[in-house]
Parts: C-alpha cells; structure tokens; sequence
C-alpha cells in the first residue's frame, strides 16, 4: 500500500503567492506615499499661509497705532536728543512711530512708543527663491530714525511687497492711492487715512504664488501736542507775525524784554506796560489803581 505526502504548495504556486504580494504592497506603498506627499505639501502650504497672515496681521496692527508728535521750535527744545517723529513710506519700505512696543523684560525702563522699520533685501538662500523682508524695531525714538534697534527677517521668499497711501484729498480713487508719503515733506504733519499693503509669496516647485492684500487706517492722523497751551500761544502768536508783513517782528520780540514792553516799565511809557508803574495819563495800564 503505498503512503500518501503531507499537502502543501508547490514551489510554482509559492512563487505566484509572492509575486501577487509584492504587486499589492507596491500599490499600498504607492497609495500611501502620495498620501504623505500630499500631507507635506498641505502642510507647506497651510505654513506659508500662517506666516503671511500673521506678517499682515503684526504690519496692520502697527499702522494702526502709528502716531506723530507736535514738534516744538528749535528755540523751545530740551530733550537731548530731540524726540523726532515721521511716517516715511515708500513702495517697498515703510518707517514710522507707533505705541506698539511690547516689553519682553519685567521692569525693563520702556514704554510702548518705538520706531518700526520695514524692508526689502536680497537675504541668504532658503527654501523659496525670493527676497526676505526685515524688520527693525527700536525702543528708542530719537532724531536718527534710520539706526539703532533690533534686526531680524520675518518672511522669506517675498516676490512682492508693496504699500499705497491713501490721500482722501483725491476725488478719482486710482489717482487716491500714492506711491510714497512723508510727514517731513509734501504730507507735513499728516497721515495718510488708509495704508494698503500687499505681499506676494513665492511657493517654489513651479506651483502658483500667494497673493494678500488688507488695508489699516491710524487712529490718530494729527499730531499729538505735548506743548503747554501758554507756549502753544506763544509760538502761534510768533508765527503768524512772522508771516504777517504789517507786525514788525523784531519789535515784537524785543517788545517782550525791553523797559517799555509787556513787563517794562519805560520812563517814556511808565503805564504802557503790563507791569509798568501806575500812569495819571493811562488809567488803564494793568498796574494803575485808577478806572474810568
């Protein structure tokens, strides 16, 4: 009688097993590589996305809480150095005051006023062909508002970057939108209502580029006075005779000193000034004791 083999597979069918196999987990590793591609692009993506919103975001909000300061006259000056303010902006690159400062040190001696700086340069490769835009921040504002302060990027693989000010002044909108705005020049002692930014970020890989665009408006246009409302006087009433061809205006200033002026008491005029000794013939003078 003869015995019969244990069952098993032959090595023809082991060969086909393995082979029908391999083809499976070729298609599942296929599947799941495009998955995890897929996953790191979404991820580029939703990143390049998170850090333009939050350059908008910090540049809008900083506008916003840009400020001038009234600036006194040379003659009425005492910080040494002068505090200086100015809202310079170009088309790709923007100064200017804001109370924004964030202390990052407890009982550091600052306030929230700083000079913000925003720029364009050619920076060192990374991952997205472009330029870097920087942005320089000081806690202290003085008369050089292009030094001093802190440095770092912000963004990488900037194609565009570009701002507009808006000059409410215009009726036609397209001719509204300047290139340029300077409270030192043609713009004295004003900001622009509206300041549009737009940045353009480059993705790399041939895929399409990132467009934002938003708008801030500053709370305060005119310049803030820290001037005393007698010196504001004082420095108007001097203005306006230095404009005025009919006031003679060294007579006017040395009418505040001299015996016979404001507080003088001028042996030809001992009545006519606000100080001067009492006058039989100007009953009115401020020191006389007589009254019509």
């Amino acid at each position: 009688m003869r015995r019969r083999g244990k069952p098993g597979f032959t090595l023809i069918e082991v060969m086909i097993a393995l082979a029908i196999l391999a083809g499976v987990a070729a298609i599942v590793w296929r599947s799941m590589a495009l998955t995890f591609e897929t996953k790191k692009r979404v991820s580029q993506i939703n990143d390049r996305y998170h850090e333009g919103r939050q350059v908008m975001l910090r540049l809008a909000r900083e506008l916003r809480m840009s400020f001038l300061r009234a600036e006194l006259p040379d003659e009425f000056k005492e910080e040494d150095p002068p505090f200086t303010t100015q809202f310079l902006g170009e088309e790709d690159e923007l100064y200017f005051v804001a109370t924004a400062h964030l202390r990052l040190h407890a009982n550091a001696r600052e306030s929230d006023q700083a000079e913000f700086h925003y720029f364009l340069k050619s920076g060192d490769e990374g991952e997205y062909e472009g330029k870097t835009l920087y942005r320089r921040e000081s806690a202290r504002v003085d008369h050089r508002p292009d030094k001093g302060g802190a440095i770092w990027p912000l963004i990488q693989g900037v194609k565009e970057l570009k701002f507009e000010y808006w000059d409410d002044k215009k009726e036609i909108a397209d001719d509204a939108w300047k290139r340029s705005w300077n409270t030192k020049g043609e713009d004295k002692d004003l900001l622009p209502s509206r300041i549009r930014i737009t940045l353009v970020l480059n993705m790399g890989d041939d895929r399409p580029e990132i467009r934002f665009v938003t708008q801030a408006a500053p709370k305060l246009r005119r310049p803030i006075s820290s001037i005393p409302p007698e010196l504001q006087q004082q420095i108007d009433d001097a203005q306006a005779a230095a404009t005025d061809p009919n006031v003679d205006v060294p007579g006017l200033v040395e009418g505040l000193t001299n015996p016979g002026g404001l507080l003088g008491g001028d042996p030809t005029n001992p009545g006519g000034g606000l100080g001067g000794g009492p006058d039989p013939l100007n009953i009115g003078s401020a020191a006389s004791k007589k009254g019509p």
